[in-house]
């Protein structure tokens, strides 16, 4: 009988209690692509689901900034205060020490190229008093702007189980980024910029790299997975991308070239957006390469991509970010008013 219950036991371990980290795993997964002028909806994958936003928090942040600023309540060039919590924030981080001071226009560079938490921490404690009470007004403004389904915790994004969204609301949120704050929007596609004597370029590849992009945001913390938030605009049409919980920065960033890449071509081709993305074979499971060649090939990328990084635009200053555009043809007047939506 004993031994008859311990292979009941183990069978029940292995259809119940095992399985549930995979299904954790592949139900992490989001995806929105969006037409921004129109709002339409070119592809959707789980896009309601909540997920834990990592550093795609820093966008909120980043949007309370902005909206002080234009506010005239706070100015670029303003000192602020690193307290002890905000110096010993995890990476990444900008390594700032307890005591010293930091400019905004730093702290705004710092978030966006850097993705620093605690950059985050200064601005947030600079603004509210404390983090708790920024996160308290982020999760109020993000009600405001219809993002229904995301409550914030924090102002950096490190893991907090009660801090959520969803794909459809950081889209939500980068609409509102590009249609209320025109002008600092343009900051999402700096290519890096130079604090002390380092150079930090952007982590998002799709400001870097991607043709018309110019903005806006990555994150990751081990419970959600790599994310990222790109938009670029071809040929005046402006799209937005979401990818979220994928496994490595590699097929994260796939994700989100292709995604992009298959909406303008069904856009330029004025095909079936959805059914065209919807059955474009690259959304069926992607699989890592596991061959040398391959593994050679991605090396080279990577090191390809650390030098051009090195010799890209020394962006240092709000003012030249300002002056620098990607692609001519941004699209700079309001494009939805998604606060309105319902």
């Amino acid at each position: 009988m004993t031994d008859m219950w311990m292979m009941r036991f183990v069978l029940f371990l292995v259809l119940t209690v095992l399985p549930v980290p995979l299904r954790a795993e592949s139900s992490r997964v989001s995806s929105l692509l969006i037409e921004a002028e129109t709002g339409r909806v070119l592809f959707s994958e789980n896009a309601t689901e909540k997920r834990y936003p990592a550093s795609l928090t820093k966008m909120m942040t980043l949007y309370l900034v902005f909206d002080a600023l234009e506010k005239g309540e706070i100015q670029m060039d303003q000192l602020l205060t690193v307290s002890k919590k905000a110096a010993s924030m995890p990476r990444s981080r900008m390594g700032l020490k307890e005591n010293t001071t930091i400019s905004i226009e730093n702290v705004v560079f710092a978030m966006i190229s850097r993705s620093a938490n605690d950059a985050a921490v200064v601005i947030a404690e600079g603004l509210a008093g404390s983090e708790a009470l920024f996160a308290d007004k982020m999760t109020r403004v993000a009600r405001e702007l219809g993002m229904k389904n995301t409550r914030f915790k924090n102002a950096s994004g490190l893991h907090n189980k009660d801090q959520v969204t969803t794909a459809q609301d950081m889209a939500i949120l980068s609409m509102a980024l590009i249609q209320h704050f025109p002008e600092y929007y343009k900051l999402f596609s700096v290519r890096g910029f130079r604090y002390g004597k380092r150079y930090y370029g952007n982590h998002n590849l799709v400001a870097r790299f991607y043709k018309g992009g110019d903005g806006l945001k990555t994150g990751y913390v081990d419970a959600s997975g790599y994310h990222v938030v790109g938009s670029a605009v071809r040929d005046g049409k402006r799209l937005i991308g979401v990818v979220m919980g994928r496994n490595s920065v590699r097929e994260r960033d796939r994700h989100i070239f292709k995604l992009l890449d298959s909406g303008f071509a069904a856009l330029k081709n004025k095909a079936s957006t959805i059914d065209t993305l919807t059955n474009a074979p690259f959304f069926t499971p992607m699989k890592e390469e596991k061959t040398g060649a391959s593994e050679a090939e991605y090396r080279e990328m990577k090191i390809a991509a650390q030098k051009l990084s090195e010799n890209l635009d020394r962006i240092s200053s709000i003012e030249q970010s300002l002056q620098t555009e990607q692609n001519t043809n941004v699209v700079k007047h309001a494009i939805i008013d998604w606060g309105k939506k319902k």
